[in-house]
């Protein structure tokens, strides 16, 4: 081996040393900062603002998720301070990543300048223009700066991109979050364009309930002769009346070997309804069991035996069908909901209450599914209970015209008694 070649191999190995040591120094030095901000927050933000180990690129790749929630107790000054400085390291050794100026905009927050919060967080979401977070965060900006247009904007692009992410908190009137959630939807194909079929859905879904129902038709016209987009306008059908335009898509699936067995079952499940409707209980009961034989395992043939049950005025035998197909489906919250409807018909409040309980916990975001919690609480005379709950809603929906209804007539009962 030649002179020249022995000591770059020695170069390298001391390099790859001081790599090594340089990561165990700063893991060693995190964990110590970790462990103090949980007894003394000053004193740990004093030593992440102050001491030059805070500078190695190890602690610098820790930092860019940097806790401040866990420094709450920080005087604002030195928190400024520190989310500058580590603003600055992270700036300097991860310039392509966004959480430079991610901490350099909250330190501008905290000192309580919009304007330049706005300006860094611009140039952290031309770095991750697809982070839901960073998108929130500069909705929050926006409507502090009085841009309510762009902030709504924002907002929807979070949404499109994680649904249902709540963090950081924005909050709206119940408009503008309706407004969101249709744009979120109208958005969804840019961020996740091989999902156009359930995008499609998701968006007519939101713009039928909304009132618009040609404009729902029209987002599905580009898709008709897809099984999914069948069953849904079969679904709109019955729920106008048109059973014999319900009874054509339905059949149409049906004859479609080519489709999974699952939505074949979902067709033989509402065609049921549309023969109990038309008067045939033998073909609806016939149409149930063809999709049981299909798909054993889904809830729908279980929820159509139970809406044939319900309309034979057997809400005992409702409920069963009913609970087999929260067994297979735990989480929806819409039968939930039809679960604590039957339960109060059969006499079983109890049943009833707990099925709203879990669909509260299923989608705590829900003002409709807590509104339907607090008012079987009132019905059942569960005050207590119901304050509770309307109180937690009421922080997430304040403004939830329903919630404050039943926060009115709860105050009623309550003085009544």
């Amino acid at each position: 081996m030649t002179g020249r070649g022995y000591r770059g191999r020695v170069i390298l190995a001391s390099a790859a040393v001081a790599v090594m040591a340089a990561e165990t120094a700063g893991w060693w030095w995190w964990q110590q900062v970790q462990a103090l901000a949980r007894v003394n927050p000053a004193a740990a933000a004093g030593r992440l603002r102050e001491s030059g180990l805070a500078a190695l690129p190890p602690m610098v790749a820790r930092a860019r998720r940097l806790p401040t929630a866990a420094l709450e107790s920080v005087p604002r000054p030195n928190l400024a301070a520190l989310l500058d400085r580590f603003g600055g390291l992270q700036r300097a050794w991860l310039p392509a990543h966004p959480g430079g100026f991610t901490d350099l905009a909250r330190a501008e927050l905290v000192r309580g300048r919009v304007n330049e919060a706005g300006d860094h967080l611009d140039a952290a979401l031309a770095r991750s223009p697809t982070s839901a977070r960073l998108q929130r965060m500069a909705a929050a900006v926006l409507l502090m700066q009085g841009e309510l247009a762009e902030a709504l904007e924002a907002l929807a692009v979070a949404e499109a991109i994680a649904p249902g992410l709540r963090s950081p908190p924005v909050q709206l009137i119940a408009e503008q979050e309706a407004r969101v959630r249709v744009r979120a939807l109208e958005l969804r194909d840019r961020y996740y364009p091989r999902r156009r079929v359930d995008n499609a859905l998701a968006l007519a879904r939101a713009l039928r309930t909304a009132g618009d129902a040609a404009g729902a038709e029209d987002i599905l016209a580009a898709y008709d002769q897809h099984p999914e987009v069948q069953l849904e306008r079969a679904r709109w059908a019955l729920a106008d009346g048109d059973r014999a335009g319900a009874a054509h898509r339905l059949d149409g699936v049906i004859a479609n070997r080519a489709c999974p067995r699952g939505l074949r079952s979902r067709a033989w499940s509402m065609l049921a309804l549309v023969r109990e409707l038309e008067g045939d209980g033998a073909g609806a009961l016939a149409a149930a069991d063809r999709a049981l034989a299909l798909e054993p395992e889904s809830p729908h043939p279980w929820m159509a035996l139970a809406a044939l049950a319900e309309s034979r005025g057997d809400f005992e035998a409702a409920l069963g069908h009913l609970r087999r197909a929260w067994g297979m489906s735990p989480t929806d919250v819409g039968l939930l909901t039809r679960i604590a409807r039957v339960a109060e018909q059969a006499g079983r409040p109890a049943d009833a209450l707990l099925a709203l309980e879990r669909a509260v916990e299923v989608d705590p975001d829900s003002s409709a599914a807590a509104a339907r919690l607090v008012a079987l609480q009132i019905r059942q005379g569960r005050y207590a209970e119901a304050a509770i709950t309307v109180s937690l809603a009421l922080d997430r929906h304040p403004t939830d015209p329903v919630l404050l209804e039943l926060t009115e007539r709860l105050r009623r009962e309550i003085g009544a008694r």
